[in-house]
């Protein structure tokens, strides 16, 4: 026989080898397609129990017998768990909800001079660390991934315009708004943190309850700088110019109602002792009721006389005298 009439015949194991690979192919076809099937079947199940149990809109998905569940409302998500999870050929359920937007971030800050305390949550730990290293305290800010991040980058800058001088300060970022309340020492002060509070969330967005009080020794200050307050010789009677002067001190004592005054009074030598101590009293007791007439709260008030026993100048020319009589002002707060 010649070569061009042999006939080659292929070894045995390729043909078994070509016999097993077909029947593979063809196991996996009829699973695949048996796999959507039972994929097709549970979607269509879980869809139509999930429409009877009145959840409807739901995103239902199966990937072989493990589902997964999109609800249109998380208060759904338990009870729908509950109704594909029992569905005969279920094997796992993951239900989820609707993605929702950020909660608005809760913070709130306190500042009491150097002192600063804050507690809420912000999304990151890196902005919790950026946040409390600038406010210099760890107090009760957490991290939720949850919250929004509108208002927080800016409350530092709050804290810093108020400097260290304020008291009982409360920096509150809630429901997308900054509230500010408290008191600080000055115009100037007020206005900057106002204007840091705007520049975080927006001029609209501002609620100020901050009120400016001068400190103690502020007010001390403009009540010694009031003219002198003046009687009729040997009088406890108020002169024009001594109303004025009470009528300046009373406006100066109502714009800072957290002061509370010492009157005294004082006189020269000119009279006998006794005279001069119970002119001195009646002095400072008429002074306390004309600002008590002003509007001042009287527990604010207390009224003292001395007499000639407190001379500010030797009493030995009338220009002294004149410097001796005299009603004083002392605030007492610390």
């Amino acid at each position: 026989m010649t070569q061009q009439g042999r006939i080659l015949k292929a070894p045995l194991w390729v043909g078994i080898t070509v016999g097993v690979v077909g029947l593979v192919v063809v196991a996996l076809a009829q699973n695949i397609a048996n796999r959507h099937s039972i994929e097709d079947n549970l979607t269509r199940r879980s869809s139509l129990a999930l429409e009877k149990a009145g959840i409807t809109g739901a995103q239902v998905d199966f990937v072989g017998r493990d589902g997964s569940l999109v609800v249109t409302s998380t208060a759904d998500i338990i009870r729908a768990e509950e109704i594909v999870g029992n569905l005969e050929g279920v094997r796992v359920v993951d239900v989820t909800g609707p993605d929702l937007p950020p909660r608005d971030p809760w913070i709130t800050i306190s500042v009491d001079g150097s002192t600063v305390r804050a507690t809420g949550a912000v999304s990151s730990e890196a902005l919790r660390a950026a946040l409390t290293g600038r406010l210099g305290t760890q107090d009760g800010i957490t991290v939720d991934p949850a919250v929004g991040d509108e208002g927080v980058a800016g409350l530092a800058g709050i804290v810093s315009a108020l400097g260290t001088t304020s008291k009982g300060v409360s920096i509150v970022l809630n429901t997308g708004r900054i509230t500010l309340s408290g008191s600080v020492e000055s115009a100037a002060i007020h206005d900057a943190t106002g204007a840091a509070a705007a520049s975080a969330i927006g001029p609209g967005n501002v609620t100020d309850l901050l009120t400016v009080v001068p400190p103690p020794k502020e007010i001390q200050k403009a009540l010694i700088a009031l003219p002198p307050i003046t009687f009729e010789n040997d009088s406890a009677v108020l002169t024009a110019a001594g109303r004025a002067a009470v009528a300046r001190a009373a406006t100066i004592l109502l714009a800072n109602p957290a002061v509370v005054v010492r009157i005294e009074g004082h006189t020269d030598t000119t009279n006998s002792a006794e005279f001069n101590l119970a002119l001195s009293r009646a002095r400072s007791t008429t002074v306390l009721n004309s600002l008590v007439a002003a509007g001042v709260d009287r527990s604010r008030l207390s009224a003292f006389g001395f007499g000639e026993t407190r001379l500010r100048v030797p009493d030995t020319t009338p220009q002294n005298r004149a410097i001796n009589r005299r009603v004083e002002f002392i605030v007492q707060n610390p």
